[in-house]
């Protein structure tokens, strides 16, 4: 019955909450000259009529990821995200603007992320940890994911967010999904990250997991800016 439970909160949680983020990922060697064009681009009245947030994000000890930046726009329902892409294509000051910075960026990846389950609002959060998996079993992954976080949260009194997300479309074939847990600062989550690796709750919940999941990449994500 428990089971039951869980797994109905787990559906409620994620459809209340359906969001979608898309990811811009790209290199670059010029971030100075990044963050102008963007600054541009963010003063215009397309972009101040986004129905969403909007971000830039620098990966560092990226692993395999050959993108040093991320410019990521999070919506809060399907029709918001439809509002953005017809607009972004009607709109010649989004192209002109687009076209100036793609002078500075060598695209890697575009995804449309969407969240399956987390919890807390991730956007105050500054810094996340976040694990590229290959997953096959989703649904079993997630419950064993949300009764340890949970569990691990209450334990130190973690308020910002973490969750289990996937790619819509854009997905990268090297994973399937990707968990997450934001952070403050990059103190904050470089403490939490030993403290929680080294807590027997983690070691009972990668004993659960390790038949159904491989971890094939982990990042450091910082938020640089918000528009």
């Amino acid at each position: 019955m428990k089971k039951i439970i869980l797994l109905f909160t787990l559906f409620i949680s994620s459809y209340s909450y359906s969001q979608y983020c898309a990811f811009f990922d790209f290199k670059t060697d010029e971030p100075e000259m990044v963050v102008s064009s963007l600054n541009g681009m963010m003063q215009t009245e397309w972009a101040k009529n986004i129905e969403g947030t909007k971000s830039l994000f620098a990966y560092q000890f990226n692993g395999t990821n050959e993108a040093t930046h991320s410019v990521q726009f999070c919506f809060p329902n399907e029709s918001a995200f439809a509002s953005f892409f017809a607009t972004w294509n009607a709109s010649s000051v989004a192209q002109v603007f687009g076209e100036k910075l793609n002078k500075y960026i060598e695209p890697v990846n575009q995804a449309l992320n969407t969240p399956i389950w987390f919890r807390n609002d991730w956007t105050p959060d500054q810094v996340f940890f976040i694990y590229q998996m290959d997953v096959s079993d989703p649904s079993a992954y997630v419950k064993e994911y949300a009764e340890f976080t949970q569990a691990w949260a209450a334990k130190y009194g973690i308020t910002n967010s973490y969750g289990v997300g996937f790619p819509i479309s854009g997905k990268n074939s090297e994973f399937s999904h990707f968990a997450w847990v934001g952070a403050p600062d990059t103190e904050t989550a470089l403490s939490r990250t030993k403290q929680m690796q080294s807590d027997p709750l983690f070691t009972k919940f990668v004993s659960k997991v390790s038949k159904i999941r491989k971890v094939v990449n982990t990042t450091m994500m910082v938020r640089i800016m918000d528009f």
